[in-house]
């Protein structure tokens, strides 16, 4: 099994595969000037802007079993860098895998592209070959959730060999005009009756007050709302989260704090009644799009009053005085999606094995993705199958605790 030495300076390995040259990086620091340019100049997604993918990595990456590191794809016509891809190493048990860079936080896998260069269309197989002569020892790649543009940028990672389409789409809304009546224009009549509703009967309870974070003593108090609402959501539908780790709660605080500095996309929302918070919302943000990726509201007697709605409709309001032209609702099917105007944009996948173990894990990877499709296909079947698994869960969790 291949020994990883995380935060070890490594000289660069380089190699070339028709016409492109591939280099390997294990220390962001090396690479961050050409980050930072690329992501001025070129295309970036959200989720691979520089500042997001350190606070990943001095958050998350920070043990034995893991190794962060980036490829430096150059094409020597141009003599100069045309893309980068930042990867993680992870040992598992029996295994290791090399994914993109993510652990977990980032729903996006998208290279960093340099301005004005075009990749041509059948540039997979030379662009793959150059990626696999850099990569670290490992039994198989996993890369999930690529998209099919970076900005205006078609990806090049989409030409790959063998990438296929993701069970999971993304939704995305268009956002324009005036802020105050942008969230009307966008949802469909369905949406428009429940966010009456819910303004009618907060407003029955109290005075609703948004508040968008610029304070370190109101992330004090988001924060640890928005890991307690969502907690008990997914405790009550016996469901595990990352969340439940410290480590990712250090993580998505000291982001948002970043975020406030000024180093960093993340912000942080609340929907106030009085002194209760009864939803939050955390989400990135460039010059153009807001990516919603955690959403929570508060329980009991709340849930009649559908915080989560009408803070998503103050958080798409907040978005248009940014001048923001795009609410990205990330991965997942939910119904609110499509009720805020989310159009279904494609996710895609490479799995490959590089050794028998690896391909192994591929043909599980594979059986497991058309059970779910199955499932997918047949709501009744998916939803016994899943009111079984959270009985079992939530069992197991009863069992754990100590008696009284």
């Amino acid at each position: 099994m291949i020994a990883i030495q995380p935060h070890r300076h490594v000289s660069p390995k380089a190699s070339s595969a028709e016409g492109f040259t591939a280099r390997r990086y294990d220390d962001f620091a090396e690479v961050e000037q050409l980050w930072r340019h690329m992501e001025d100049r070129g295309w970036v997604s959200l989720f691979q802007q520089y500042d997001w993918a350190e606070q990943v990595r001095a958050n998350l990456a920070t043990g034995s079993d893991t190794l962060p590191f980036v490829v430096e794809i150059t094409d020597p016509r141009v003599e100069a860098p045309v893309m980068l891809l930042p990867f993680v190493l992870r040992k598992k048990s029996g295994y290791s895998v090399v994914e993109y860079f993510g652990l977990g936080v980032c729903d996006i896998t998208a290279p960093l592209l340099a301005p004005d260069y075009v990749f041509p269309a059948d540039v997979g197989p030379a662009l793959w070959e150059a990626i696999l002569s850099v990569l670290p020892k490992a039994d198989f790649i996993r890369l999930d959730q690529i998209i099919s543009k970076v900005g205006e940028a078609a990806n090049p990672l989409l030409s790959l060999p063998d990438v296929h389409v993701s069970i999971s789409p993304s939704f995305e809304a268009p956002i324009d005009g005036a802020f105050e009546t942008v969230v009307d224009r966008i949802v469909n009549n369905q949406t428009r009756r429940i966010l009456k509703t819910s303004s009618r009967r907060i407003a029955e309870i109290g005075e609703a007050r948004f508040v968008a974070a610029t304070t370190k003593a109101e992330l004090d108090v988001l924060i640890p709302a928005m890991i307690s609402q969502r907690l008990q959501r997914f405790q009550e539908m016996g469901r595990v989260d990352l969340l439940t780790r410290p480590d990712v709660q250090a993580f998505y605080r000291s982001a948002a704090v970043a975020g406030l500095e000024g180093k960093g996309p993340a912000r942080v929302f609340g929907l106030f009644v009085g002194d209760e918070c009864i939803a939050t919302t955390y989400g990135l943000v460039d010059g153009r799009s807001f990516c919603l990726t955690i959403m929570t509201m508060a329980g009991g007697p709340w849930q009649a009053c559908s915080p989560g709605m009408a803070i998503i409709a103050r958080v798409i309001q907040w978005s248009r005085q940014q001048d923001l032209k795009v609410i990205d609702f990330s991965v997942g099917e939910l119904s609110y999606k499509t009720g805020f105007g989310g159009q279904r944009q494609e996710r895609y996948a490479l799995w490959q094995g590089l050794t028998v173990k690896g391909r192994s894990a591929i043909v599980i990877l594979h059986a497991l993705s058309a059970t779910k499709r199955t499932l997918k296909n047949n709501p009744a079947l998916f939803n016994r199958l899943r009111s079984c698994v959270q009985f079992v869960r939530r069992m197991r969790r009863s069992r754990s605790k100590p008696e009284v």
